[in-house]
């Protein structure tokens, strides 16, 4: 379907997003080495990689946001969990869009199914409903054909019958 396929195409954005954030960032300085106590304590970034992870939550978010989806929004909840909790949060994060893309793949298939099943069975109702359309037309003039005859019939019968009279009426 239409959203499916956004969704499709945001997950994808992110995971785009997400490897041009981390790709050579690692030698990057941001300067997060020179914050003071207070303004760490403040700031949960206190690394490159810290940075690099708030800022792929963020685009996310946004792009949740900008698409209306809440798997995108649940996403970035993910991510932001698994930031926070520490180790590697983008080898976390890489499995939850992987996951999420699994997901999405495998609804998108089971629809592709779905509708597979369903254009086989529209084609074959229409293709019976044409069957039914020629047979009804071919009992339609075979009807109009017998009333026809039906008609001559009926008038022959009427001519008979008036000369039976005549000839009855001769006779008497």
């Amino acid at each position: 379907t239409k959203s499916r396929g956004e969704e499709l195409e945001a997950i994808a954005k992110a995971k785009q997003i997400i490897s041009e954030t981390t790709g050579g960032a690692e030698d990057a300085s941001y300067g997060l080495n020179q914050v003071s106590f207070i303004q760490a304590a403040r700031s949960r970034i206190a690394s490159t990689a810290d940075l690099r992870g708030f800022e792929a939550v963020r685009r996310v978010r946004d792009l949740a946001r900008k698409h209306s989806s809440a798997a995108l929004a649940q996403l970035a909840q993910r991510m932001a969990t698994a930031e926070r909790a520490g180790a590697d949060p983008f080898a976390k994060i890489t499995g939850l869009v992987e996951d999420m893309i699994a997901k999405l793949e495998s609804e998108a298939e089971a629809d592709a199914t779905k509708k597979a099943y369903c254009d086989k069975e529209l084609s074959e109702t229409n293709e019976k409903k044409a069957d039914k359309s020629v047979e009804l037309d071919k009992l339609t003039t075979k009807i109009e054909q017998m009333t026809a005859k039906s008609k001559t019939l009926k008038e022959e019968v009427a001519a008979l019958q008036k000369a039976l009279a005549k000839l009855a009426a001769a006779q008497a």
